[in-house]
C-alpha cells in the first residue's frame, strides 16, 4: 500500500515549494496557511498507514533555521534544526488509515522553505509519489504564500454535533483557528481545579465551512468542574435554535483568514463570545430605545432573537479595534397582517470608528464630542460606523469625577446622584446595514456591560487599568464596598481576576435594538465578512446570509434582556471573561 506525502511551504519570496514522496508507515501533509515578514502559520496532517498506535512522535528538519513559537494539538520542541512534535492528551491514538492534525506558529529569517525528513515514531515517511512537482514560484509578493484562498464549500457540511460536550471531533476533521487555540491552551488556560483543556475541547460545532469551531458551553461541565468564564444564554432555550443551531465562535475571522491568507488577521479571545436568547419579545409602537423604560403603546410585532456577539471587557482589544463578530438570528411576526420577517446574518460589524473609542456618560454627558485616539486598528481596513455612538468606554476622567463627588441624573431614582463605581461601565452601539437594489436590512444593537474589569488610563502600562484596584483607594460605590468587606474579613487583597471580584463583565444589558428587513429578491444573499459586496452568488471569502420578508416600512425596536451571568457563585466565574 502506498500513500502520498506532500510538503508545501511558502518561500520568503512568496512562492510555494512542494515535494512529494510515499512510504509504507505514514503520510504527512505540511502547508503554510498564512505568512508575514518573519513569521508564519502552518498546519500538519499525519496519516498512519501502518499498525494502529496509541501515541505518536513526529520528527522533521527545518532546513533554513525556522523555529516553532507556538503549537496547538501537539507539543513541539527543538534540538538545533530538528523539530519534534508529540501528541496532545486527546489525539494520541491513530488507527490504521486515520489522520491526526496539529498546527503551529513559527518564525523565519531570510527564507521559509519546506521542511524535510519527516518520521513518525521513527519510521521515515518516504514512498513512491503519485505525482512529482518539485517547485513552483510565480508570486512576486514578499509577504504571502501563493496557496489558493478557500472558497465557499461545494458540499453541505454536517448540520449539527450530536456529541456536543461529550467527545472530541473526529481525528480527521478540519479545525478552525479558534478551535486550535483552545486545544493548544492559548485560548483557554485553566487554573488549578478548573476543567481541563480536553474537557473544554468537547464543546464544539461544525461551521458552515465544515470546520470545527468552539461554541457555547455552560459555566460548569456535568462532571462538576468549572470553566471560570461564561458565554451568556444557553442557545437551546431559544425558539430559533432548531434553525440557528450552535453558534460557531470565530467563524467570520476564519473566513477572512482563508480569503486573504497573507493578510493581517485578528482572532478574538474565546471568553468574549456572549449569547443572548429572547423569545416572544413585544415590539411597542413608537419605541425607539432612547428611554430607559419602554413607552406605553400597542404591540406591533412579536420577535424571537438569538444572537452571539463578541464583547470582552477585560483586555486592551476594544481600545483600538472596532469590528467584532456578530452571529444574528431574528424572526418577527407582524401583528397587522401576520407577515414574518426573518434575518440570519454572520459578520464582523463595526462599533464606531477604528483606532479609538468615545466617552461614556461619566463624567459627561458628551457622547459625540470626545473621541480618544489610541492607535492602529486590526485589521487596518476595518470599516467605520459613524451613524451610531460606537464604543463608549470608561476612562480615567470618570474615576476623577467619582473622586471629586460630581453628580449626574439617575433615571431610575429620578434625581441627581454622585458618580460611583456603578458608573464604570461600557456601552457598545452599532448601526449596521446590508443593501442591494432589492434588499434593505438594518440593525442597531446596544450591548451594555455594567461591571467590566478594565478602564482606560493613558498613564498605565498598556493603557489598561483595573477597576478593583480603585477599591483600595477609598473610591465610592457598592462594588468597592463588597471588595473592601472581603479584605476586612480575610485580610486578602482582591485581585482583578479573583472570582470574588464583582468586576468581571457578567452583568449585561443586551438590546437587539432597531431591526428592519425588506427583501423582494432571493432570500439567500452572499456578503464579505463586513457585510459588503452583497451578491446572489457565492464568491471567494463570502458568507451565506438569509433575509426574508417584505413588510411595509415600520420602526421596530427589540428590547432584549438584562441579566447577571454570575448569579450562581458556585460557577466560580472570574475575569478574564
Amino acid at each position: 500500500m502506498t500513500a502520498v506525502v506532500a510538503v508545501a511551504a511558502a518561500t520568503a519570496g512568496g512562492g510555494v515549494v512542494a515535494a512529494q514522496a510515499a512510504a509504507a508507515g505514514c503520510g504527512v501533509t505540511y502547508s503554510v496557511t498564512s505568512q508575514w515578514q518573519g513569521g508564519f502559520t502552518a498546519n500538519v496532517n499525519v496519516t498512519n498507514l501502518g499498525d494502529a498506535v496509541s501515541s505518536w512522535t513526529l520528527n522533521w528538519e527545518f532546513v533554513a533555521g525556522q523555529r516553532v513559537t507556538q503549537a496547538w494539538s501537539a507539543t513541539v520542541t527543538h534540538s538545533g534544526n530538528q523539530a519534534t512534535a508529540r501528541n496532545a492528551s486527546f489525539n494520541g491514538a491513530i488507527a490504521t488509515g486515520a489522520t491526526v492534525s496539529f498546527g503551529f506558529n513559527g518564525s523565519w529569517n531570510g527564507s521559509n522553505p519546506a521542511p524535510g525528513g519527516f518520521t513518525l515514531n521513527g519510521t521515515a515517511c518516504t514512498g513512491s509519489p503519485t505525482s512529482s512537482p518539485t517547485s513552483s514560484s510565480t508570486s512576486s509578493s514578499t509577504s504571502s504564500p501563493t496557496t489558493s484562498p478557500t472558497t465557499s464549500p461545494t458540499s453541505t457540511p454536517p448540520a449539527d454535533n450530536p456529541a456536543w460536550g461529550r467527545s472530541l471531533p473526529p481525528a480527521d476533521a478540519a479545525t478552525g483557528m479558534s478551535y486550535d487555540l483552545i486545544t493548544s491552551g492559548a485560548g483557554y488556560s485553566p487554573r488549578g481545579g478548573e476543567c481541563a483543556v480536553e474537557v473544554h475541547a468537547r464543546y464544539w460545532v461544525y461551521g458552515p465551512d465544515g470546520k470545527v469551531y468552539p461554541t457555547w458551553h455552560p459555566p460548569r461541565d456535568p462532571s462538576g468542574c468549572a470553566f471560570g468564564h461564561e458565554h451568556g444564554d444557553d442557545p437551546r432555550t431559544s425558539d430559533l435554535f432548531t434553525t440557528a443551531k450552535w453558534p460557531p465562535f470565530g467563524y467570520t475571522s476564519e473566513v477572512m483568514m482563508s480569503a486573504n491568507p497573507g493578510g493581517v488577521h485578528r482572532h478574538e479571545d474565546h471568553v468574549g463570545h456572549k449569547v443572548l436568547a429572547v423569545n416572544n419579545s413585544n415590539v411597542v409602537q413608537g419605541d425607539n430605545g432612547t428611554s430607559f423604560f419602554p413607552p406605553q403603546g400597542s404591540t406591533i410585532a412579536v420577535c424571537d432573537v438569538l444572537l452571539k456577539f463578541h464583547q470582552g471587557t477585560h483586555s486592551t482589544d476594544a481600545f483600538t479595534n472596532n469590528v467584532h463578530e456578530l452571529i444574528y438570528h431574528n424572526r418577527c411576526s407582524h401583528n397587522d397582517n401576520g407577515q414574518i420577517s426573518e434575518a440570519r446574518f454572520a459578520g464582523l460589524i463595526p462599533n464606531g470608528r477604528p483606532g479609538g473609542f468615545s466617552a461614556t456618560d461619566c463624567p459627561g454627558p458628551n457622547f459625540t464630542g470626545r473621541f480618544t485616539s489610541v492607535g492602529q486598528a486590526v485589521p487596518a481596513d476595518s470599516p467605520s460606523d459613524t451613524r451610531s455612538l460606537g464604543r463608549l468606554i470608561t476612562a480615567a476622567d470618570c474615576v476623577q469625577a467619582i473622586r471629586e463627588g460630581k453628580t449626574h441624573y439617575e433615571v431610575i431614582q429620578g434625581k441627581e446622584v454622585p458618580f460611583d463605581t456603578n458608573d464604570l461601565h461600557e456601552f457598545w452601539f452599532s448601526d449596521f446595514s446590508v443593501s442591494t437594489s432589492q434588499l434593505s436590512f438594518t440593525i442597531s444593537p446596544l450591548f451594555y456591560v455594567l461591571n467590566p474589569s478594565r478602564y482606560y488610563d493613558a498613564s498605565a502600562p498598556n493603557r489598561l487599568a483595573r477597576q478593583v484596584d480603585l477599591c483600595y483607594d477609598n473610591i465610592r460605590g457598592d462594588y468597592c464596598d463588597q471588595v473592601r468587606r472581603i479584605t476586612q474579613q480575610t485580610g486578602q487583597r482582591v485581585a482583578w481576576d479573583d472570582p470574588r471580584s464583582p468586576f468581571k463583565g457578567t452583568l449585561r444589558e443586551f438590546r437587539p435594538g432597531g431591526f428592519t428587513v425588506r427583501n423582494s429578491g432571493p432570500t439567500t444573499v452572499y456578503t464579505d465578512v463586513y457585510g459588503r459586496n452583497a451578491s446572489t452568488t457565492p464568491f471567494n471569502g463570502s458568507i451565506q446570509q438569509h433575509f426574508s420578508g417584505n413588510h411595509a416600512p415600520v420602526n421596530m425596536f427589540v428590547r432584549g434582556a438584562t441579566r447577571d451571568y454570575a448569579a450562581n457563585a458556585a460557577d466560580q466565574i472570574h475575569a478574564p471573561n
